[in-house]
């Protein structure tokens, strides 16, 4: 009898937590210099999981903790488009529900 395949671990680098792989949001630094948001686990460059929250984006923007995990500095360009993705992010609430941001 086989085994059910076990799927790949991934830490948020903003809060630690490790989660499975598919919940967890992909940020990769290209070879080119071009910053991709959720890409394909299997897409050059190097990459680094967030939690698709916004307090995890929140506190990973805040200071260097995601330039040192893609080991690259952010441009202006780049942070403008991360500030981008946090803004379209779901609101987690203190009991682990999920919802989203009423305008």
């Amino acid at each position: 009898m086989r085994r059910p395949k076990q799927e790949p671990q991934r830490t948020c680098v903003a809060c630690g937590a490790t989660k499975d792989q598919r919940l967890l949001v992909r940020i990769a630094h290209g070879p080119d210099g071009g910053l991709s948001i959720g890409s394909s686990p299997h897409k050059s460059g190097r990459g680094a999981y967030m939690c698709p929250n916004r307090e995890c984006w929140a506190k990973g923007l805040k200071g260097t903790r995601l330039e040192h995990c893609l080991r690259t500095k952010l441009t202006d360009e780049n942070r403008a488009a991360l500030l981008q993705y946090l803004s379209s992010l779901q609101e987690s609430v203190p009991n682990g529900k999920i919802y989203t941001k009423q305008e």
